[in-house]
């Protein structure tokens, strides 16, 4: 069963949105445009680990996506985590094209115009395993067997193991073989080392201490706010502000007229800014006349509200959990 499932990454919302909020001109439209193409790489990596998990009989394992869990005063991510009473395997997806070669100290990709290195990412996994147990140790519960993949998810890369490297041979695969490599792992973990109390306390601890990984997006360019187009997008033709009349929003160039589209404005702000707001900072940024028309708006939607007066702060938690 998926105890939590895949979801488009914020930093990649992130950029989308501040793509949506600078000028086509704009000095750093072509960073942003790169950068929104190497997460959108990571992304399409990870909808294909979950194409294979969910060909997993659902029964055998809680399966999670996407974890990033404290260490100190840091964080480590891992992309698949799958938990059952036998075994805890961490699957390390990598969406690199051309012909990748894995070597001890490092991982080489050579594409038709560029070379590039990168750390090994068996050597990245086996980190990240030592580091889960130690986290597992420290919420004290149950040790559990642990073992890791990694997994190169575009069909078309060359994969190429330095000879000899017998660990990299045993631990990566492409994503077509990763359902036969799993029934490998547990066909030699037969031992049971949690039961399903152990288990379910588990993955409500994963759920509560994840913390969704987020970026100061416009720090990251060196943009400053002033250079962010505020107002409702439309649509449509995607102009920049729409007017507001009596709670609908209409489009001077095309005459769309929309009752939501300052749905991805609220979106947009919470990320380029912060995942909250007072009425008074969405009401300059939507280009709406009246406090009374934003509490109109917010009044469907499914925000937390704290405090009850004009500095009330308004969360967003279905986007950022």
């Amino acid at each position: 069963m998926f105890d939590k499932n895949l979801a488009k990454p914020i930093p990649l919302l992130q950029a989308e949105a501040l793509e949506r909020r600078i000028k086509i001109d704009h000095e750093k439209m072509p960073e942003i445009k790169k950068e929104i193409k190497i997460l959108t790489s990571g992304y399409n990596g990870e909808k294909e680990l979950n194409y294979q998990m969910r060909q997993i009989p659902q029964h055998k394992y809680h399966i999670f996506h996407d974890l990033r869990l404290p260490v100190g005063e840091t964080f480590f991510q891992i992309d698949v985590l799958l938990l059952s009473p036998n075994i805890l395997v961490n699957l390390d997806g990598k969406n690199h094209s051309g012909k990748i070669t894995i070597e001890k100290n490092q991982m080489i990709q050579e594409t038709f115009d560029k070379r590039e290195i990168y750390e090994n990412p068996v050597s990245q996994t086996n980190r990240h395993k030592i580091l889960l147990r130690n986290w597992i140790e420290e919420n004290s519960l149950p040790a559990i067997y642990m073992d890791n993949l990694v997994v190169f998810t575009r069909s078309s890369s060359e994969i190429i193991i330095t000879p000899g490297y017998k660990e990299a041979e045993s631990k990566i695969c492409k994503s077509h073989d990763l359902i036969k490599k799993i029934e490998e792992l547990e066909k030699y973990n037969k031992k049971v080392w949690m039961n399903e109390q152990d288990i379910l306390k588990l993955s409500d601890l994963f759920l509560k201490k994840h913390i969704p990984k987020r970026i100061d997006i416009l720090k990251l360019f060196t943009i400053p706010e002033s250079d962010i187009i505020s107002g409702v997008q439309c649509p449509l033709c995607l102009f920049v502000p729409m007017m507001y009349n009596r709670h609908k929003w209409i489009c001077p160039t095309c005459q769309c007229i929309s009752k939501n589209a300052h749905n991805r404005a609220i979106d947009d702000y919470c990320l380029i800014y912060k995942p909250w707001f007072k009425n008074s900072e969405i009401r300059n940024f939507l280009h709406l006349p009246s406090t009374r028309s934003v509490s109109y708006f917010l009044s469907f939607l499914n925000f937390t509200r704290t405090g009850c007066t004009s500095d009330s702060i308004y969360h967003q938690p279905n986007l950022f959990p």
